[in-house]
């Protein structure tokens, strides 16, 4: 895969002005041990300030918590999971025991929705996109730990909304990446509330470009709300954590 070191990704996102990223290693996906994989990806960050890498956690592997406390320990500020791929639903109790643990630690937690378009998959590891039951009321239960969803579709975003019946959780965000339709983005920033938009570009599976055209090219945003998007909003996020 190309732009998969931090070099060639820095450069790469750079194309579209992006000087400053979340980063985490596509590897743990595949991983059983994904707690392997974070002093891995700290060692390859290391002296790329501008990359700020999230860690990755499986709550079901034994000694989790371990795993979770070296990302502490590894300077990250976030963790991510990625349930579907290894075997857990956020309606289980361990989703509630991972956000308290993140809470207790000062971290945030993004949940990757979908990772790849499901007809690319080998027959054998056909993986869908993560079922949300039970992802308000795990917000609701754990208002202080931000929670991010991260290559959500429109489809389940508004869904989520429609069940809030428009009053989302202040701790849920939502990764644009994968919004799709013109206008999109502005669309989804209506339903969710733009306070809930982070800017993201799923690289180095997309290009970048993409992510850029459709908030800068297809959407007709304010100065404020493209700085609450592309920064603003990732900035209170990681504010707010304690």
């Amino acid at each position: 895969m190309s732009y998969n070191t931090p070099e060639a990704l820095f450069e790469r996102l750079g194309r579209v002005g992006i000087d400053r990223a979340w980063v985490t290693l596509l590897d743990a996906v595949m991983l059983k041990n994904v707690g392997a994989a974070n002093p891995w990806l700290a060692e390859m960050v290391a002296g790329h300030d501008a990359l700020m890498p999230v860690g990755s956690v499986n709550p079901t592997w034994p000694a989790w918590e371990s795993d979770i406390g070296e990302c502490k320990d590894l300077g990250f500020r976030g963790v991510r999971v990625n349930p579907n791929y290894h075997g857990w639903t956020l309606a289980e109790p361990i989703f509630g025991e991972l956000l308290t643990a993140a809470g207790d630690l000062g971290l945030f937690v993004e949940v990757a929705v979908h990772m790849t378009d499901e007809r690319h998959h080998h027959p054998l590891v056909m993986v869908p996109p993560i079922a949300l039951d039970g992802l308000l009321d795990a917000c609701a239960a754990h208002p202080g730990v931000p929670i991010v969803l991260a290559n959500i579709k429109n489809a389940p975003a508004s869904q989520l909304a429609r069940e809030a019946d428009g009053d989302l959780p202040g701790n849920l965000y939502f990764e644009l990446s994968h919004f799709e339709g013109v206008g999109g983005v502005q669309s989804m920033a209506n339903a969710l509330g733009i306070e809930r938009i982070l800017f993201g570009t799923h690289a180095p599976y997309f290009y970048p470009e993409s992510s850029h055209l459709k908030v800068f090219e297809e959407c007709d945003f304010s100065a404020a709300d493209l700085a609450a998007i592309t920064h603003g909003n990732a900035e209170g996020l990681l504010a707010g954590l304690t």
